[in-house]
């Protein structure tokens, strides 16, 4: 999947690690749009009155489909790179802690982990992809010329059969392909939400959340096995939702809420390097969960 020169530059602070790089920039210019999100935010699920609570969640995580790009490396002679990947609906489970004011406004601290198989990448251009089907492009040439040169990389013959026929290469790895292989995330969000009373136990609720996520991807080529990714980064990250709960009362003016969730999740672009082409991509995450929480308010 990944293969190339990421086609957007980004720039990195001293001292931040490769995925957040153009993270405070990003932060700083995205300050009013930040302040907004968060007064609209969003959270896991409802608490009525005030007070710390503490709860869990899980959904059904579905991904929309990723922009897989990278700019074309004239070094390696690659064309640009651009994929439409999917993955498989996969799930998110969550734990959060956090208070609840008098007002209906809530503060909360959230750790989200959700897991997605890989399904398929439609190659619009192959970039470093095309290193996949050299070897199958060559063989195909020895077979035709009745050569015995493949399958030794390292001849003179096989770099000229491989750039006679480079547009052969990148005919063999365009269009759609199975992935095998798992994408994960891993995040840290702060959120702020707000609960709407509404006279009974029925709790509706708006919200957001910023923080960071540590994006990996594992993905091989399901026709050759080859890897083609296996790499982490670690990025900004937002969420906005609502959802409806219902609060059941217990003594001492404890209640546990239980809740209806939508989410709308994002991420800054990670940058990936191809294990096919040794060259950074980019790849756009965004999706929906739907699920279903618990809170338990002290």
């Amino acid at each position: 999947m990944r293969t190339e020169n990421a086609l957007t530059a980004v720039t990195c602070e001293s001292g931040l690690p490769r995925g957040l790089r153009g993270f405070s920039n990003a932060l700083m210019k995205g300050v009013p749009a930040a302040l907004a999100l968060v007064l609209l935010s969003f959270g896991t699920s409802v608490y009525a009155g005030d007070g710390p609570y503490v709860g869990v969640g899980g959904s059904l995580s579905i991904l929309n489909t990723s922009d897989v790009t990278a700019g074309a490396n004239e070094e390696k002679g690659y064309p640009p790179l651009n994929i439409d990947a999917t993955t498989n609906n996969g799930f998110a489970v969550r734990g959060m802690a956090g208070y609840a004011f008098p007002s209906g406004l809530r503060v909360e601290a959230e750790i989200d982990y959700r897991r997605h198989g890989l399904g398929t990448m439609d190659v619009k251009s192959p970039g470093g992809l095309v290193e996949t089907a050299a070897p199958r492009v060559a063989q195909d040439v020895n077979t035709q010329a009745g050569s015995a040169i493949y399958p030794d990389p390292t001849m003179t013959e096989y770099a000229d059969l491989l750039d006679a026929h480079k547009q052969n290469a990148v005919n063999a790895v365009t269009g759609k392909q199975d992935v095998e292989g798992n994408f994960s995330m891993l995040a840290f969000m702060a959120n702020v939400d707000y609960d709407f009373d509404m006279g009974s136990p029925w709790k509706p609720y708006i919200g957001g959340g910023l923080g960071v996520a540590s994006i990996s991807i594992d993905a091989d080529s399901a026709a050759t096995g080859r890897s083609l990714s296996d790499d982490s980064d670690t990025v900004f990250a937002y969420q906005v939702g609502a959802g409806i709960g219902y609060e059941f009362p217990l003594e001492e003016g404890r209640s546990i809420t239980v809740s209806l969730d939508w989410r709308y999740f994002g991420t800054q672009a990670p940058t990936f390097t191809g294990d096919v082409s040794g060259v950074d991509f980019e790849a756009t995450i965004n999706g929906h969960d739907v699920g279903i929480s618990f809170i338990y308010g002290f």
